[in-house]
């Protein structure tokens, strides 16, 4: 049975979708490492806790590639009043990547040309989304990280505030990452890119 929709379907969040509770900031043109630039870009982000006068009592929670910015969603012991990172202490942001699909300038966003980017989206680096989060920062008036910390993706972000922005964070942790990808890991990664190239 052959259908005359032309629908565009996506898992991806859209903005008619509800934002829940993402926040948007618009960061302005993100010149990419590959020297492209996204005109007037969005992170999408959440927070938890209060930003003290100084704007240094923030924790970066960077989400690993599949995850998104609720981190109580993905990580319920760990964010909240009195648990490891202790919203009655800390600021706690976690930004949603930009080239992912939970708000952030993406895929999922319609191009200059007026047609969603989707796979003609640019490359974006480690270094790119950490260019975005560090915008994000800014404006929110975050002096300093005391910690940047987050699994798989969001670790190497951290690695990448370390190396990039030493006097932005105190600290971080890393779980589940490395700072070069293993020959099982580029190996890994291969196939999945082959797989969403090859579907339409």
């Amino acid at each position: 049975m052959e259908s005359d929709c032309n629908c565009h379907i996506t898992g991806a969040w859209l903005e008619t979708h509800d934002p829940g509770d993402r926040q948007f900031l618009k960061i302005g043109d993100l010149e990419l490492e590959s020297g492209e630039k996204l005109l007037d870009a969005t992170i999408a982000y959440q927070t938890w806790g209060k930003l003290n006068d100084a704007g240094d009592n923030a924790v970066l929670v960077n989400h690993a590639m599949t995850g998104w910015s609720d981190v109580p969603g993905w990580w319920p012991s760990m964010v909240g009043p009195g648990l490891p990172l202790d919203t009655d202490k800390y600021f706690i942001i976690c930004p949603n990547v930009i080239g992912g699909c939970q708000g952030s300038t993406g895929p999922a966003w319609v191009a200059p040309d007026g047609k969603r980017w989707g796979s003609r989206f640019p490359t974006v680096t480690i270094r790119d989304m950490v260019a975005g989060e560090l915008a994000l920062t800014d404006a929110l008036g975050i002096s300093h990280y005391i910690l940047a910390v987050g699994p798989s993706l969001g670790g190497m972000r951290a690695l990448e505030w370390a190396i990039s922005h030493p006097t932005r964070v105190n600290a971080i942790c890393t779980i589940g990452s490395s700072a070069v990808a293993t020959g099982d890991q580029i190996g890994s990664a291969s196939i999945q890119i082959r797989a969403i190239k090859s579907d339409p």
